[in-house]
């Protein structure tokens, strides 16, 4: 009898050993993702010196805020003029402003979209805007950038110059978005990826609930924004946390439209400090060339603890709206007020 019954805390060992190990292998995760963070806040916080040193020294000999302060341009320096030529607050308040009202136009315009073809439109026209809505997500980014940049040029023509109206000598007007921020706002104010999130949770939702409240009287939009808005908090949460991150985070499409010194953003400014960097003569040009450059540098006390400096700056705002959105993107996308 004793020998059919296991005994009790035989396998405790094992199971403290397999927890161990996977604890042990969670932890090493966790170092290895936070090891280039930690290089970034160390670097930001040694000398000009120090930073360019061989060999690369992985905790700062002295900690220093002189990046900082120089990167915020505190006090007047005529080599960081060069290098930085706004103070960080421009970068900051761009970058701002322009994630800010891409994100406030853009959700409520999907949404929108999306509610009209999951409970306005159906059989054939809902499937085909919904597959036209889905199928911009298949053509790459980089097939539309050269279009996108001429109707920045001449909205809403893709011409160079403005065509003429016919039978006059005057051009049709235009709007030249390049160079402002309007250009970067509105390409992202329609994302297709939001779009089929929220078609998705609007499907989720029986059509009794709205006939319900089309029976009351309700319109479309105040049962939008009274019955349905309220349910989809959840959505507009992660919806609004990625469209801040891929605004914020865009370079690309941002060093093509801006190019005023006072209208960039943090991540083109923050190429364009490494450019300057290089420029320099800390990894290009002649042995004399370069030696002078690395002299002005280091006299200024801004070589690459700068960029890190910059980078720093550029991540808050991301880790600020995660703990904002934290609770929703954790929890996952689920249906409220329906029981």
């Amino acid at each position: 009898m004793a020998a059919l019954l296991p005994k009790v805390g035989m396998r405790q060992p094992k199971l403290r050993l397999s927890r161990a190990a996977i604890a042990a292998f969670l932890g090493l995760g966790v170092l290895l993702h936070l090891l280039p963070f930690y290089y970034i806040v160390s670097t930001s916080l040694k000398p000009g010196a120090e930073v360019v040193s061989t060999p690369p020294t992985f905790i700062p000999s002295a900690i220093t805020l002189d990046a900082w302060k120089l990167v915020l341009q505190i006090g007047d320096n005529a080599e960081i003029v060069q290098l930085v030529q706004e103070p960080f607050w421009v970068y900051f308040v761009n970058s701002a402003f322009i994630t800010l009202l891409a994100v406030g136009l853009g959700l409520p315009v999907t949404a929108l979209a999306a509610y009209a073809n999951s409970k306005l439109q159906s059989g054939r026209s809902a499937r085909l805007s919904f597959l036209f809505f889905i199928g911009t997500m298949m053509v790459p980014f980089v097939v539309t950038l050269v279009p996108m940049y001429l109707l920045t040029l001449n909205f809403p023509f893709t011409l160079p110059d403005a065509p003429t109206i016919p039978g006059t000598d005057s051009e049709f007007p235009t709007l030249r978005l390049w160079d402002t921020p309007w250009a970067v706002i509105l390409p992202a104010i329609f994302v297709p990826f939001n779009f089929l999130l929220f078609k998705g949770f609007f499907d989720t939702i029986p059509d009794s609930v709205i006939n319900a409240a089309r029976v009351d009287g309700g319109s479309e939009l105040n049962i939008f924004r009274r019955i349905v808005m309220p349910m989809a908090v959840p959505v507009f949460a992660v919806t609004a946390y990625m469209s801040f991150g891929s605004v914020w985070d865009n370079f690309l499409w941002q060093l093509v439209t801006l190019q005023s010194p006072d209208k960039v953003t943090m991540s083109v400014a923050t190429y364009q400090l490494i450019d300057r960097l290089s420029t320099k003569g800390t990894t290009g040009g002649g042995a004399a060339a370069q030696a002078e450059g690395m002299s002005d540098l280091l006299n200024s006390g801004l070589t690459w603890n700068g960029m890190m400096v910059l980078a720093i700056l550029q991540s808050i705002p991301i880790f600020i709206a995660f703990l904002v959105c934290r609770e929703y993107l954790l929890r996952g996308i689920k249906i409220r007020g329906l029981k």
